[in-house]
């Protein structure tokens, strides 16, 4: 798949990253999304309309997303309606990296109970009728999983490089681009899935 562009930052932003290997790509994807820890989840209400929440991934093992949720949440309805979402993480310095993909509810309690901790019981209340019990074992408690179509991610150079890009682009004529653009197609990502299992 081509990613041209028009736009002379992004252009010369994805030019710097251009020498990057699939798994250097990944290293600095992670470095954004651990830093940063909490996501922004975009996926399409059943009206059309772009619902965003923030959400924590509970795991990012073989490049899916994964998300606790409740299975009795609009975000269930939102995914068996169109399973095109996005994930975008931001930190305070200008990182940021959005995955697009598909989402679908997993229900794998093998799975669940892997990454289930504690302190999630709080999203998840007591009915007190012995089943739905907010704990690992409710039938609410679910995953959503975010499998990628593409990944793009932006990675500032350090403040200095950037203020010496930007004045040079102002006295130049030229365009700023202090970072790296970088974009992890779906064919690196079917082949980095086999390796970050």
């Amino acid at each position: 798949m081509s990613h041209q562009t028009h736009d002379p930052t992004a252009k010369q932003a994805s030019g710097n990253a251009s020498d990057l290997t699939a798994q250097q790509k990944v290293d600095g994807l992670m470095k954004i999304v651990n830093e940063v820890g909490n996501a922004m989840l975009t996926s399409h209400s059943p009206d059309g309309k772009l619902a965003s929440r923030c959400m924590h991934p509970a795991t990012t093992e073989g490049l899916v997303f994964s998300f606790f949720q409740n299975s009795e949440s609009g975000k269930t309805d939102d995914i068996e309606t169109n399973p095109e979402v996005n994930v975008s993480f931001l930190n305070p310095k200008g990182d940021w990296a959005s995955i697009s993909g598909k989402a679908t509810i997993n229900k794998d309690k093998a799975k669940v109970k892997k990454y289930f901790n504690k302190g999630l019981e709080a999203w998840f209340d007591d009915k007190k009728d012995g089943v739905h019990t907010g704990d690992e074992n409710d039938p609410r408690v679910v995953m959503l999983d975010v499998h990628p179509d593409e990944i793009r991610y932006y990675a500032q150079a350090g403040t200095a490089t950037a203020l010496k890009d930007m004045a040079v682009a102002a006295f130049s004529a030229g365009v700023a681009s202090p970072g790296k653009l970088v974009i992890i197609s779906g064919d690196e990502l079917a082949a980095l899935s086999k390796v970050h299992q």
